[in-house]
């Protein structure tokens, strides 16, 4: 494991009951779809990075909403931490619908109300966080352990 936590801050893009999503092509959920988003630099805010990694992910401008909340997860295997994610959601305004895909995976934008059928084959903590923070307006800070199993990823705690 990375002894370090990795900052992390990810986007919520809604444009007419439409989430925009990213498949990712690399990092610890290869093939899910997940929220875009991306490290945060040294030199960078939270609301900077959330802007940066969605331009560079997906070539669209936005304007920072606001900061929906915080998730410390822990990606295990084995029973043993692997690593240590630090999740700011940030929502979004994109400015535009259009999307340019680059490096980090496909992109598609999926209907809000269609969610729960695509719930498989979404990053676990992505979907809780859409489900409890964005969606259902719940609590700003969760607890989330994922739990990895070959290709499968369980969540085994989000509180």
């Amino acid at each position: 494991m990375n002894n370090l936590p990795l900052a992390v801050a990810i986007a919520a893009l809604i444009h007419d009951d439409k989430i925009l999503l990213i498949k990712r092509a690399k990092g610890s959920y290869v093939g899910f779809w997940g929220l875009p988003g991306g490290k945060i630099e040294k030199d960078e805010h939270v609301s900077e990075a959330a802007i940066r990694e969605i331009k560079e992910e997906t070539g669209i401008r936005c304007l920072f909403t606001q900061h929906l909340g915080f998730v410390s997860e822990h990606l295990t295997e084995k029973n043993e931490v692997i690593q240590h994610f630090l999740l700011h959601l940030c929502q979004l305004q994109p400015l535009t619908s259009q999307f340019v895909e680059g490096r980090e995976g496909a992109l598609a934008w999926f209907a809000l109300a269609d969610l729960p059928l695509h719930r498989e084959e979404i990053i676990p903590s992505d979907y809780a966080m859409i489900e409890k923070m964005l969606l259902s307006r719940g609590k700003n800070y969760y607890n989330c352990v994922v739990e990895k199993k070959g290709d499968e990823h369980h969540i085994v705690r989000f509180d």
